[in-house]
């Protein structure tokens, strides 16, 4: 397992223990992070610039074969999916008192997290290296 494999799974497993005794600001942030990390390996991989959050969508932009002018010829899979790891990191900055739509129930949480580690294990094919996200 590659370095970026392996701080990915730390990640997640540090972001489950998080939601594990109810800390959702920290599991979101750090699910995000994880979802950042994998992102940045396949950016890497192909040479392409990762270091900010629009950068980080030309990534994915460019996995979905999304052009300039936004047109695609498929379904946009990596996009749904980093639209809901996007969530997780909206979720992590935004104080959920004073906005309070921000806020997921448990069952959000929990499809949320599933969807990330789909796509994380996504991401993982491009750079050749699996982890265990389950």
């Amino acid at each position: 397992m590659t370095e970026h494999a392996l701080k990915v799974q730390d990640l997640m497993n540090t972001s489950d223990r998080a939601f594990d005794v109810g800390d959702v600001r920290e599991g979101s942030r750090l699910m995000w992070e994880a979802a950042r990390t994998a992102i940045g390996a396949v950016a890497a991989k192909h040479g392409w610039p990762c270091g900010s959050l629009d950068e980080i969508k030309q990534v994915i932009y460019r996995l979905d074969g999304i052009d300039e002018d936004g047109k695609l010829s498929g379904y946009p899979t990596h996009l749904a999916h980093f639209g809901v790891a996007d969530g997780f990191r909206e979720h992590a900055e935004t104080d959920e008192w004073e906005y309070p739509e921000f806020q997921w129930s448990d069952a959000g949480f929990r499809m949320g997290r599933r969807s990330v580690k789909e796509f994380l294990a996504l991401l993982a094919e491009y750079t050749g290296t699996e982890s265990d996200s389950g």
